[in-house]
């Protein structure tokens, strides 16, 4: 017995050891997933990477179907996490995935905190008095808030967003073309003949403008 308890220890051991091994070489082997604010963006270097952006998202931008949407005062980290879904095909756009593919995870950055630019300190009052006010309350605000800025960073602004863009957007996803599980299990409930309404209540609210 006593010559076996020194043996079960070094087998122990050395399990224990083997077990660590495995376990750091999976963990080495798991994708990280970028970090929209380390490295920090620059907003120099973003400004000299968006002219392109602004062909389509700035003030005189090109007409575009769906229609661009408004990405000033929009969240830095939607925009970055939006740009890596574009590159990973993850989310498909014949116009943004090219763009996007030719992207560093630091042009990611500089291009997002650019064209986010400064928020503003108040935020809108919700249109309660709207007969859609109800279904936003209910179905939306959990997420989105009750005027569409919401508090979870990687979740974009609707405040003052283009309403043709929300409704398409909402199509989209009740279509299976946006794969959000989240929203897709939201959209499934809601009428497609609603979308206007909701896409008109969140636009009227004041926050998301044009790039200059």
């Amino acid at each position: 017995m006593r010559s076996f308890l020194p043996s079960l220890a070094l087998a122990s051991a050395a399990g224990l050891l083997a077990f660590a091994v495995v376990a750091t070489a999976q963990k080495d082997a798991e994708p990280t997933v970028p970090s929209w604010r380390v490295p920090k963006g620059d907003v120099a270097r973003g400004a000299g990477r968006a002219q392109v952006c602004l062909t389509c998202h700035g003030v005189n931008g090109a007409p575009s179907d769906p229609p661009a949407p408004k990405l000033r005062r929009q969240r830095t980290s939607y925009i970055f996490k939006a740009l890596q879904e574009y590159r990973s095909g993850e989310r498909k756009s014949d116009i943004m995935q090219p763009f996007a593919q030719e992207l560093s995870d630091q042009d990611m950055r500089d291009l997002a905190v650019y064209l986010s630019g400064e928020l503003l300190d108040v935020p809108p009052k919700a249109h309660s008095e709207l007969p859609i006010y109800r279904r936003i309350a209910r179905e939306c605000a959990w997420c989105h808030g009750e005027t569409g800025i919401g508090e979870f960073e990687g979740m974009p602004v609707l405040t003052g967003q283009d309403p043709t863009y929300i409704a398409h957007a909402l199509s989209a996803y009740r279509d299976g073309a946006r794969t959000s599980p989240i929203m897709r299990s939201v959209v499934k409930d809601l009428p497609a003949q609603e979308d206007a309404a909701l896409a008109d209540y969140y636009s009227r609210h004041e926050w998301l403008e044009r790039n200059k």
